[in-house]
């Protein structure tokens, strides 16, 4: 099947872009060389010119000047700001307060509160939030800026921040300086998105995939992650093969660096990994092999029947989660990109904004699992299973969080917002859903004196939402304005902005609004 052009008559400008980090090479296939020249210009950008944004230390942020193009998605743009009259849910799983006000100053939460308790001071714009809802930006650690066949350099940022997520962790990445280039672009002003937490590439076992990097030499992998570190990556993403001598060696030059480290798992479990000092697992249960019959220690592999038949309230299961707790190990969760694979059905919402060759490749698929019924790969009740997990470990004290992982019409954005209404299928509280996808991710990200809460003295990063959130869990879906650091922006215009454009190949030649 040939790749859709969008029909907009754009020529495809292909050039080849190779990354040289520590003694490691990999190419960037299809990456047209318009698009190599603006990367590395931004990245120039990131590691010379001096920054207005703020320091991790100050939760005050200083308002970056937007250009034109930004500035045409933005819907409120003023330093004084007061949010009157809504629900509030203030991230930190407490239940959500009626009738509350928020003064935004500067960029900064300056008050949270009772409307009757709470004087506006003069100068400020008043927005009644009568019969609204807000919650904190969403945080969201599997946030990926790609689909497997294709970037989503133009769409992916807009249509996270369309749907309130202010910040992401991209959780694996064969293109890191791409990621770092255009987060330096979003927090210069030059195009809208939400704060970008830059991963590494993946790291595997010996065995593992030739575009990966294995461990077939300790120096070489210490010299990567040391490299990574020094070019603004945040996190080291291990996949499947990697082995528990391998993330011994990952996570220890990873911590001496500063950084966190995530995992894909198989050939480790995740006890293994948790007492090795794995930050956070991805996915949820799915592919804990702690649960596998027939698993050979250091391999991949065993019987995943576990998926359909663990039993989440046994006593197994409570030890390797009592593992990750005790070891202060995050669990992301993944239920999105599960229900999309277990039913199947895409929402208008979703083709709308795929690309022609996407909306095909959906269709397709649609026929294959009506064809093959019960012997379909990806089974339903591994969804019911995951959401149970999830609910049993945030309930025991863990650090749940969550994240989309995009790919078929799981798109980015929309996919965190399914998440959401998932966690509230699988029984999470409205509130606790909220945390998982705010405070928590802010928390395991190490951000949570600035971000993930409605408090006093953090990031103006809010939603709006256009209805009742605790008794309509749809309506997380209904955007009106999302801040980010006190500047509101108008998710529609951004919405519109990537129509059936998700995934083309215009989906880099338009990247900065080219």
């Amino acid at each position: 099947m040939k790749k859709s052009s969008n029909g907009l008559g754009h020529p495809a400008v292909y050039g080849r872009l190779n990354l040289t980090i520590g003694k490691l090479e990999w190419p960037h296939s299809k990456l047209r060389s318009s698009f190599a020249m603006l990367v590395t210009i931004l990245i120039s950008t990131l590691l010379f010119s001096s920054c207005t944004s703020s320091q991790r230390s100050q939760p005050a942020v200083n308002r970056i000047k937007l250009s034109e193009y930004t500035r045409s998605f933005v819907k409120i743009d003023t330093s004084k700001i007061a949010l009157i009259g809504a629900k509030v849910f203030d991230g930190r799983g407490t239940q959500p307060k009626s009738a509350q006000t928020v003064l935004i100053q500067n960029g900064v939460i300056l008050e949270v509160g009772d409307s009757e308790a709470i004087s506006v001071p003069k100068g400020f714009q008043k927005l009644a939030m009568n019969g609204k809802t807000i919650i904190p930006g969403i945080v969201g650690t599997h946030n990926h800026m790609r689909f497997p066949r294709g970037a989503l350099f133009f769409s992916s940022p807009r249509l996270y921040l369309a749907s309130g997520v202010t910040t992401i962790q991209t959780c694996g990445t064969g293109h890191p300086k791409e990621e770092i280039a255009i987060d330096s672009a979003i927090k210069n002003g030059k195009l809208p998105g939400p704060e970008i937490i830059g991963s590494s590439p993946y790291f595997t076992g010996p065995e593992g995939k030739a575009n990966f990097i294995r461990n077939t030499d300790e120096k070489l992998v210490r010299d990567t992650i040391s490299a990574l570190a020094k070019i603004g990556v945040k996190w080291i993403k291990v996949y499947q093969r990697t082995r528990p001598e391998d993330l011994r060696i990952i996570v220890d030059e990873a911590h001496k660096n500063g950084l966190k480290v995530t995992g894909h798992l198989c050939a480790t479990t995740y006890t293994e990994a948790a007492h090795l000092g794995i930050d956070a697992i991805e996915h949820g249960f799915i592919h804990s092999f702690d649960h596998a019959e027939e698993h050979v220690k250091g391999t991949c592999s065993g019987n995943r029947n576990f998926r359909s038949q663990l039993n989440i309230d046994s006593e197994e299961v409570r030890q390797v989660q009592s593992a990750l707790i005790h070891n202060n190990v995050a669990l992301s969760s993944t239920p999105s990109i599960f229900e999309t694979q277990a039913r199947g059905a895409a929402d208008p919402r979703d083709l709308e904004a795929l690309a022609p060759f996407y909306v095909e490749a959906y269709s397709e698929r649609r026929v294959r699992k009506e064809k093959q019924g019960a012997d379909w790969y990806f089974k339903e009740i591994w969804l019911t299973k995951s959401l149970a997990y999830d609910l049993a470990f945030y309930t025991a004290g863990g650090l749940l969080t969550a994240g989309p992982d995009p790919g078929l019409h799981n798109l980015p954005g929309y996919g965190d917002q399914k998440n959401y209404e998932l966690f509230i299928e699988g029984g999470f509280t409205p509130a606790q859903a909220i945390q998982v996808m705010t405070f928590n991710g802010a928390k395991s990200l190490g951000l949570a004196d600035e971000i993930g809460s409605i408090e006093k003295g953090k990031k103006a990063n809010l939603v709006l939402l256009d209805g009742d959130l605790e008794k309509m869990p749809s309506v997380i879906r209904k955007v009106d304005i999302v801040f980010k650091e006190g500047i509101g922006f108008d998710p529609q215009k951004m919405i519109r902005s990537v129509r059936g454009l998700v995934g083309s190949e215009m989906d880099e030649q338009l990247f900065l609004g080219k």
